[in-house]
């Protein structure tokens, strides 16, 4: 009897523990909720009455705590009738979405009515959100990404980042593998939505949680995109081309491009290219600049930036010419094999001209730079990334990672600058500078882990890795003009200086390291992590200068920094997918110089490590703790000064110390699937002990930078954002607020001063549709910086931005759509800069006149008031600055889509 008792609440226990929430919309025949239907579910085998709904005044009801079973779901509402629907909720099944549940008039011959609710748009398995991508109506010629905008949960901001329930989505899979390298806008702006069967979105387990089968209470949020059987194993994709004209009709524009893609389930092959003169760089930006040397799973989560949320103002500023490629090939090796290969090119020609103000405080004394310059600048880079993935057998798995790169810049700058301060002359100077880099490198690493007999999560890891960079810059810097006053006092190798300076800056970057890890688990919760590591990190730093026809003076330096590290943890794990940790490193460090200044200086380090990870329902929750140590680069070390057009030098200290940093940072995540509203929060604070400040020094005409160890530097960060359905206008009200602060000691002139940045941003963003492919968003930011001293008698510099934002998009009909687009930026006046408005209008008309080819034409314009012009605003330690650009201006352009 006992035995059987205890074999009944296992049962019961596991039966609680299974239980799915269902819940549908129910509409008539012209799409109108239906207010107060019955919805009951009976189960199949007996009939028996399982649970029940009544739909609220938006037409939606809700069943919960339904346990797996076989089940027919029964509508009925007064004067309508809808054929019986079966639906199966297995075990793992957390959440049915049912969307819309379609009521017919009574009498109505139901035979041949196809309950397409059959087809369940939303279903949660255990920690899997499965979207039937069929179930959600896009437009003809739509991406993914506009697919992914009608997931519920799911956003996409302007720049094509994803979030899913406020969480940044980490990597978009293919069929389960790595396209691209995971770069989402790449798949996400460019693949057919057609294409995509169902969108799953998941946390992806890392290597050590796959071999182990123990959740190690990171989240790795991903998308997997499962493809259609109908466009696996062919070639599909698009080819592009137009012309047009910019105001004035002196200068013609162009925009050419396509994308190729072949993907089945052991091969998928993707081919990207754009050429055009249209300011778009790249094919979304300059993210391919970033993921040549980047490739890999993973990426950089961001939270709650304040950007804008659909402004591009007006793409990158200045006139730009670009070309990229792209060719990612994937395949399956063998049964247990995966390789991953992408090789991406990236060349863009801009010229552009600005003007530059910047506002420096000092006690009574404000300094101010205005500059108006001409830049000419080219930029290539070329990346190649091999990834290779093999399972070994069902307890070990073996990664290898490659990457190589080679990127380069020349440019042309011509400055005229003019000084003002309210104690001292105006100062005017020219600066022409002539610069070229060359920057090759690579990197490769190997990691190797293995689940060892006994305990379930016990556990074996190595791994090394190898990395090299070279960064060469020639400068060529020609100063008129200049009023210095030095006191006696020899300027400042590499500063700005009448006359001709050549410089040559090389930095070779080597370093290497290797690791080996072992989980012990001690109880069925609770686990040992222990972790060896050894790592070497050396620079070689060349730094020459030459002033006209003066003897050259080199800055040799030679910096390394050795680490041996042993680390233990003790980690919790409870409930389901919780989990709290608590550990320490011990570090042992050396820094080492050498060449024109020697010294050798031991470390040690006793570093921190706490992490909570708590799910409560609808509600995860997530507390972390972390302690590092920065050591300075040889660039920060060396003492030729790097100078700039406006005035600014940076020059090195060959006597810093390595920083201590510790950070502690929560955030919190609140999705309600059935009432369309999702929350999330951000909060982190941090602090640097022996912090890399800045000694700033105001000659007549210049600002000397010399990084200095200070005693202590604090951040704080705040985010805090909101998504709310609104199903009575069709839309969602979504809200963000940002706010940072950085508080940092330094020396100004010689005196000690602590300085605080602080931004703060909000926006509210409202959309609403008015059909399928129909709708208007509407959005408000609020901008506003400051940046101040710890005295009363230095005046605080402060910024304010205001940017109000429309985009409208109509389907006139099934072969033309409109879409406008206006922005409003209003910049407040502050102490160095004058008020300013620019307001821009975009407009484009799409013609499909081939329905069942999809080809289609666009007809659009940009800055269509002709403002050609782009400001930013932005504060950093001891200055702010205001730097004005020149756009495109006005110009037409007409694209023909020819689709594959």
């Amino acid at each position: 009897m006992r035995h059987l008792l205890t074999l009944f609440l296992v049962l019961a226990g596991l039966m609680l523990h299974a239980q799915s929430e269902i819940s549908a919309t129910v509409v008539d025949t012209t799409g109108t909720t239906l207010p107060g239907a019955n919805a009951v579910l009976l189960r199949t085998s007996d009939t028996l009455l399982t649970s029940f709904g009544t739909t609220d005044d938006k037409g939606e009801f809700l069943m919960q705590k339904v346990p797996p079973g076989e089940y027919i779901l029964r509508v009925t509402f007064l004067g309508f009738e809808r054929p019986d629907q079966e639906i199966t909720v297995t075990a793992s099944d957390q959440y049915l979405g049912l969307g819309e549940l379609r009521m017919y008039p009574a009498g109505f011959q139901l035979s041949g009515v196809e309950v397409t609710a059959d087809r369940i748009p939303i279903r949660m398995k255990g920690d899997t959100m499965l979207y039937d991508a069929a179930a959600f109506a896009i437009g003809e010629n739509a991406k993914v990404e506009d697919l992914l905008r009608r997931l519920p949960g799911m956003s996409v901001d302007a720049n094509g980042q994803l979030t899913w329930r406020g969480k940044p989505i980490n990597e978009v899979m293919i069929n389960g593998k790595p396209f691209f390298a995971g770069n989402s806008t790449l798949i996400t702006q460019n693949l057919d939505a057609k294409a995509i069967k169902n969108v799953e979105v998941f946390d992806q387990k890392t290597d050590d949680e796959e071999i182990s089968g123990v959740d190690d209470g990171q989240e790795n949020t991903t998308v997997n995109l499962e493809m259609n059987e109908e466009f696996k194993a062919k070639i599909f994709g698009e080819l592009y081309a137009g012309g047009g004209q910019a105001a004035g009709g002196d200068d013609p524009r162009y925009d050419g491009g396509g994308k190729l893609f072949r993907i089945s389930d052991a091969t998928q092959i993707g081919i990207l290219g754009t050429i055009n003169n249209v300011n778009r760089v790249g094919f979304t930006g300059d993210e391919l600049s970033s993921f040549n040397q980047s490739s890999g799973r993973g990426g950089y989560i961001r939270f709650g930036d304040g950007s804008l949320p659909y402004y591009d103002g007006g793409q990158a500023p200045g006139q730009n010419r670009s070309i990229a490629t792209g060719i990612n090939f994937g395949r399956t090796v063998g049964q247990h094999g995966q390789l991953t290969m992408d090789y991406t090119l990236f060349e863009r020609r801009q010229t552009q001209t600005v003007t530059e103000r910047q506002a420096f405080t000092r006690a009574n004394n404000e300094r101010t730079i205005f500059s108006q310059q001409t830049d000419a600048t080219k930029n290539y880079s070329h990346g190649l990334n091999v990834e290779y993935e093999q399972e070994i057998d069902s307890t070990s798995r073996l990664r290898f990672y490659g990457n190589g790169f080679l990127s380069g810049n020349d440019g042309r700058s011509v400055a005229a600058t003019r000084v003002t301060s309210d104690n001292d002359p105006e100062n005017s100077y020219r600066v022409e500078e002539m610069s070229d880099g060359y920057n090759p490198g690579g990197s490769a690493s190997l990691r190797y882990n293995r689940r060892l007999s006994g305990r379930r999560g016990r556990t074996f890891g190595a791994s090394t890795s190898v990395n090299y960079r070279k960064d060469q810059t020639d400068l060529d810097v020609l100063v008129a003009g200049l009023q210095e006053d030095n006191s006696g006092n020899l300027p400042i190798a590499g500063s700005l200086q009448n006359g001709l300076q050549v410089q040559d800056r090389l930095t070779n970057s080597l370093s290497y390291n290797g690791e080996v890890r072992y989980d012990q688990p001690i109880t069925e919760k609770l686990v040992l992590e222990t972790e060896l590591g050894y790592n070497y990190d050396e620079d070689e730093g060349d730094y020459r200068f030459r002033l006209e026809e003066a003897d050259p003076i080199t800055n040799l330096l030679n910096r390394s920094w050795t680490t041996y590290r042993g680390e233990a943890d003790l980690s919790y794990r409870f409930g389901e997918g919780n989990n709290f940790q608590v550990g320490a490193v011990l570090q042992r460090n050396q820094l080492g110089v050498s060449g024109d200044t020697s010294r050798t200086s031991d470390f040690t380090y006793l570093l921190p490590d706490i992490g909570f990870r708590l799910r409560k329902g609808k509600t995860f929750f997530r507390l972390n703790y972390r302690a590092d140590v920065q050591a300075p680069s040889v660039s920060q070390l060396q003492t030729i000064a790097r100078p700039s057009v406006t005035g600014r030098v940076n020059v090195g200290n060959p006597n810093l110390d390595p920083a201590t940093q510790h950070e502690v940072s929560g955030n919190v995540w609140f999705n309600d699937q059935f009432r369309a509203i999702s929350l999330n929060g951000y909060v982190s604070a941090g602090y640097t002990d022996n912090a890399f400040g800045n000694s700033l020094t105001f000659t007549p005409s210049q600002q000397i930078y010399q990084t200095v160890n200070v005693s202590h530097a604090w951040r704080t960060m705040v985010y805090a954002g909101s998504t709310i359905g609104m199903a009575f206008m069709k839309g969602e009200l979504r809200t963000n607020v940002n706010s940072s602060q950085s508080i940092g000691q330094g020396f100004v002139d010689g005196v000690a001063r602590t300085n605080t940045s602080s931004n703060f941003s909000g926006t509210v963003d409202l959309t609403t549709e008015f059909n399928q492919k129909s709708f208007l968003k509407a959005g408000y930011t609020y901008s506003r910086n400051v940046n101040s001293f710890d005295d009363e008698e230095t005046d605080d510099i402060v910024t304010v931005t205001h940017d109000i934002v429309t985009q409208f998009q109509l389907e006139v009909t099934d072969t033309w759509r409109f879409e406008t687009q206006f922005t409003y930026r209003i910049f407040e006046a502050a102490s160095f800069a004058n008020a300013t408005n620019i307001p821009d209008l975009q407009a484009s008309i799409e013609i499909r006149p081939f329905k069942k080819a999809g080809h289609y034409f666009v007809i659009g314009g940009r800055d269509l008031l002709n403002q050609n012009t782009i400001i930013n605003r932005y504060a950093q330690a001891f200055v702010t600055t205001e730097r004005t650009s020149n756009g495109l201006g006005r110009y037409v352009l007409a694209t023909f889509h020819y689709q594959l």
